[in-house]
């Protein structure tokens, strides 16, 4: 019975964020609040009196792991401090370090949300930063803001709105629109109503970040009309993210009654991070919704070991052509590089005991591992590597 590995298998990331040359020099802890989730400053403030083996405070699992892997790429000890030190010295060639950790792990595309951070970089020179090959997602939230500002009445905002929208997905190298709609009122959009929508605006033009529900619910529906137009991808932001996320309306089953509508029976769209953490439901979802895809991004690398169980569970009810693989990656090259290492390392396991338990062939479990770090994406996206 052959061992399935997915070492020489190229990939593409379909869902992460651009990050920027750093200037300045890590510290411990500034290094360590680049790789939380938390938005909250204190969340990491000193790590003076650890103790050896002590997990440095506010630390989990994701970051034990990262820490792991760069004192073994980098043959040092497990100590934050000389991890940091090396990294600060590799990184002073900031895109040498990154085009490094990208062929490290073949990472060889990616699809990137520009929405995060703001203002947005260039694709263009974050290409030449990473050596690797860029597409873009255009969010509709930063559109919304901006066109906000202007005062307008809802007619012209809308008019403006959905010509803008045109304009981005007429661009070949952006693949689709992206919603973070979750973070703002929850993923149960209801029918569109101009009357509620108009309503809404108003309080919409008074603060840009309130829920707004109708008019935000208006304007979602009009990004999925264009997406269906152009035949390009609707990303949809399910499951938790930051601290802001409407946690009770986050699940992806919220969003079924809207997808199998039959004006979006041909729309494509790409659930980003798979619902984490309800995966189960996003899984459901593709299986029964041809048009629909998810990835398996922020779950991967942000929950550590958790991503061998959720990889599984994923594949417990999704079609294996349905599935694609993404990090979330945000703010530093070693996140891309882990988010690969991990995702990897973890779904070897899964493979494995698949051959083992004689639920297929090493042929085919490793076919798998080729389909959902870069095929699945190929196929989608009408996008030949």
């Amino acid at each position: 019975m052959g061992k399935v590995s997915l070492s020489g298998i190229k990939v593409v990331d379909v869902h992460a964020h651009p990050f920027s040359a750093s200037k300045e020099l890590e510290t411990p802890v500034s290094f360590l609040r680049k790789l939380s989730l938390s938005v909250i400053p204190e969340m990491f403030s000193s790590i003076d009196r650890i103790e050896k083996h002590q997990p440095y405070p506010g630390s989990n699992m994701w970051i034990q792991l990262l820490l792991r892997s760069m004192s073994n790429y980098y043959g040092c000890e497990e100590d934050l401090k000389s991890i940091v030190d090396i990294r600060n010295k590799k990184a002073k060639d900031y895109s040498a370090y990154s085009i490094e950790l990208f062929e490290d792990v073949n990472l060889v595309g990616t699809i990137m949300d520009f929405g995060y951070p703001q203002p947005p970089l260039n694709r263009k020179e974050f290409e030449k930063l990473c050596g690797t090959q860029v597409w873009e997602i255009s969010r509709i939230e930063p559109v919304m803001t901006s066109l906000g500002k202007q005062n307008l009445s809802f007619d012209d905002f809308m008019e403006k709105y959905q010509n803008q929208l045109t304009r981005d997905l007429s661009k070949e190298e952006v693949v689709g629109l992206k919603t973070i709609i979750a973070y703002r009122s929850g993923l149960e959009v209801q029918e569109m109503n101009k009357e509620d929508a108009e309503k809404a605006y108003q309080e919409f033009l008074e603060n840009d970040r309130s829920p707004a529900k109708a008019f935000r619910d208006y304007c979602f529906h009009i990004a999925m009309e264009a997406c269906t137009k152009a035949d390009k991808f609707m990303h949809i932001h399910t499951g938790i993210g930051d601290g802001e996320v409407v946690m009770t309306k986050a699940s992806p089953s919220f969003l079924l009654d809207t997808l199998r509508k039959e004006k979006y029976k041909n729309t494509k769209v790409h659930l980003v991070h798979g619902g984490y953490p309800w995966m189960e439901e996003a899984a459901f979802i593709v299986s029964i919704l041809p048009n629909v895809y998810m990835d398996i991004s922020l779950q991967n690398p942000f929950t550590g070991h958790g991503v061998e169980r959720i990889i599984s569970q994923v594949l417990e009810l999704a079609p294996f052509d349905k599935v694609m693989y993404g990090s979330d990656a945000f703010t530093v090259p070693e996140m891309n590089w882990m988010g690969v290492k991990l995702f990897i390392e973890c779904f070897e396991r899964v493979l494995n005991g698949w051959v083992e338990k004689d639920y297929m062939s090493a042929e085919k479990a490793r076919y798998i591992g080729e389909m959902i770090l870069y095929k699945n994406f190929e196929e989608a996206y009408q996008i030949k590597l």
